[in-house]
């Protein structure tokens, strides 16, 4: 008896062209395929809204016997000869072009196989710098567009635009215009369709799906390129805004319900604090507290400005969950924050009547991490908290403090390691509205704009090019009247440095800068032991130490880099010199001001730059005139992305196709318009499904 074959099912045929794959298109083998599908372009759909990262701008072409040397034009001729010259590497391709105003030789560079691309007798246009050759005109071509892609004879007067993309390996520039136009046709039909309501109001007249993609990739016109991204960010915000409103109503049940306790505590908790809580941190705890009053677990976002007590409302959870009979953790970035946390929390413990809380670091705690989990009920750690072998009891609560320097996944670890813990993100960098709304829309927020110590003055100055012959004479006034001063460094040890008053390439460098410092304060009769070095690479204990004696001893100058950035409390420090402030960004640069002047005693803040560039003095000045952080997180959005703020680990759709849903407020509020509205299909009308939520996972 024959055994009997069950057929494989068949997938199941694209209900449109735009889900066809790649293969449907000619030279699409396999091997381009895949290098695409890393890019998670797979189909005809997401080949078109892959965007171009530029355009170049062919002016109308000039005729060959009007070109002057000198000037930069636009030639627009037949090809009737060509060469390479070089065996090997990058070669000269020389070609002979005509028009039917004369002849004209061209100079291109790039490799020998170049010249291949070139057909006799095709039509060019070609764009570089007139230069003279002897007796005759020769064009350095800078950039050229081939036959096909020149726009028709009757628009051979305007401009033209040569799309730039970011493209796998594979694929040649060239070969991927021609599958953009081939993939435009085989679609045509199902982007013809008018625009939804929504889109078409953005575009402020009826135009089609097929219209914004001609735009994106081939615009006849300055500004149609980004008319068309804008229509194709819309979708993109409009699939985060429908994503983040889901995630709010996905949050888990907590293990026992509402803690109706947790206001009883609150008082107990305020009482025990060491000084009087400003109306928003009361504003924020009391979110919290509505927070237990609910079934479902916290997921909550707290951010404020530096020196806003923002320590004191992430401790709360730590100690609901200590009172409830479970477990509490806080992370943090660095061994010397978790530190500090730890002894802060210790304090907090004695005086509530809690068992001491275990601090969690490199070289502390049980080495066979696996055979003894954590039972303390209060506990503060670094990276080790979510390590694979480090288990709770019982965890109820976790915060993370400094939240942008984790990335989505490590976050999770820790917080699987509990039951549907209770979750507070803590920002020590104001986070613009924008983003706020974007990113952490599935959070609830908490905002902390007042400072315990409200008279906060910190004067701060630019010590550029020839000003920073003073900053030696500045050091040693500030420490022979008894002040303590940070010197903070970009780098350790590496970077070409003489000292901060020479010009010097590279980075500053702490291990070369302590020295001179040391130098510079002898001249006032300073021992050099006033003088210590504290970065990364020192072992615990040295960290520790320096800090103490920094803080409560006989140290006036702390030599550091960044790791000083946020969270050290030395309360009578009176100065901090930012040494090559040019290479910080805004939110890190107010991060660093902020550890002086953190009581309300006058401050200063020095910073110092050889040689900046315009933009950069512009961006220093901004600093100096501002002291709200949330002022000048908006500044650092606008000026350089939202990487400072967020930190690498953790860009996901930043660095993806569509910024501006996540950075144009019109767009966010269009979008959240229009999810309001009940849109819940995308441009190709189909519903906003996994590539909306692959898109949005990449943020939590």
């Amino acid at each position: 008896m024959r055994d009997v074959v069950t057929p494989r099912p068949r997938p199941p045929s694209p209900s449109s062209n735009l889900d066809l794959p790649l293969a449907a298109l000619r030279g699409f083998g396999g091997r381009r395929s895949a290098a695409w599908s890393e890019l998670g372009v797979v189909t005809l759909g997401d080949l078109l809204r892959w965007p171009p990262r530029r355009h170049l701008r062919f002016d109308p072409p000039t005729a060959i016997v009007d070109l002057r040397e000198g000037v930069t034009a636009t030639v627009r001729a037949t090809l009737e000869r060509k060469q390479a010259g070089g065996r090997r590497g990058i070669v000269a391709t020389r070609l002979l072009v005509a028009d039917p105003t004369g002849a004209l030789s061209c100079v291109l560079f790039g490799p020998r196989w170049l010249a291949k691309s070139f057909a006799r007798s095709e039509e060019l246009l070609l764009r570089g710098t007139v230069l003279r050759r002897g007796a005759t005109l020769e064009l350095k071509v800078r950039g050229w567009l081939h036959q096909e892609a020149l726009a028709p004879a009757n628009e051979a007067n305007g401009p033209t635009f040569e799309p730039h993309y970011l493209l796998p390996e594979l694929i040649a520039p060239r070969f991927h215009r021609r599958a953009l136009r081939a993939a435009l046709e085989r679609c045509r039909e199902e982007l013809s369709q008018p625009l939804p309501a929504h889109a078409a109001a953005l575009a402020g007249t009826q135009r089609s799906l097929l219209e914004v993609f001609g735009a994106l990739h081939f615009p006849r016109a300055d500004g149609e390129c980004a008319f068309a991204r804008r229509i194709l960010a819309l979708d993109e915000a409009i699939a985060l805004q429908l994503r983040l409103r889901a995630r709010r109503h996905e949050r888990p049940a907590r293990l026992g319900g509402a803690i109706e306790a947790a206001s009883r505590w609150l008082e107990e908790y305020v009482a025990a604090c060491p000084h009087r809580l400003t109306g928003d941190q009361q504003r924020a705890l009391a979110d919290l507290v509505g927070d237990y009053q609910r079934p479902t677990t916290m997921a909550r976002l707290l951010s404020g400005d530096v020196g806003s007590g923002k320590t004191w409302v992430a401790l709360f959870p730590l100690i609901v969950a200590a009172r409830s009979g479970r477990q509490g953790a806080l992370l943090a970035p660095t061994e010397l924050l978790a530190r500090q946390h730890h002894a802060t929390l210790l304090d907090l413990a004695s005086r509530l009547q809690l068992p001491p809380p275990e601090l969690v670091v490199a070289g502390v705690g049980p080495k066979n991490v696996s055979a003894s989990p954590i039972v303390t009920s209060l506990v503060v750690g670094t990276h080790r908290l979510f390590s694979a072998r480090q288990r709770f009891v019982d965890l109820a609560a976790v915060v993370v403090d400094e939240q942008h320097k984790f990335g989505a996944l490590q976050r999770a670890r820790l917080l699987g390691k509990g039951g549907a813990p209770d979750l507070l993100l803590v920002s020590a960098t104001p986070i613009p509205r924008t983003l706020a709304q974007t990113l952490f829309g599935h959070l609830d927020p908490s905002l902390l704009r007042e400072r315990p110590f409200p008279n906060r003055d910190v004067a701060s100055e630019l010590l550029i090019g020839d000003a920073r012959r003073t900053l030696g004479a500045r050091l040693r006034a500030e420490v022979v009247r008894g002040g303590k001063v940070f010197v903070v460094c970009p780098a350790i040890g590496s970077g070409e440095v003489k000292h901060p008053r020479a010009g010097t390439r590279g980075r500053a460098a702490a291990e070369k800068v302590a020295p001179w410092v040391a130098r510079e304060l002898a001249v006032a009769g300073i021992a050099a032991e006033w003088v210590a070095l504290l970065h990364g690479r020192l072992d615990s204990e040295a960290k520790q130490a320096r800090l103490t004696a920094f803080a409560s001893g006989p140290l006036r100058v702390l030599v550091a880099t960044v790791v000083i950035e946020v969270g050290i409390d030395v309360p009578d420090a009176t100065m901090v010199v930012v040494l090559d402030a040019d290479r910080f960004g805004l939110a890190q640069l107010h991060q660093i001001r902020g550890r002086v002047g953190r009581r309300g005693h006058p401050a200063t803040c020095l910073l110092v730059s050889a040689e900046p560039a315009p933009e950069s003095i512009a961006r220093l000045e901004a600093f100096a005139a501002h002291d709200d952080g949330f002022k000048l997180a908006e500044l650092d959005l606008a000026q350089r992305g939202p990487g400072e703020l967020l930190g690498s680990r953790q860009h996901g759709v930043l660095g993806g196709l569509y910024p501006e849903a996540l950075l144009d407020p019109e767009l966010l509020d269009r979008a959240r318009a229009a999810v309001a509205a009940g849109v819940r299909n995308s441009l190709f009308g189909k519903p906003f499904g996994s590539a909306a939520v692959a898109t949005s996972e990449a943020i939590w």
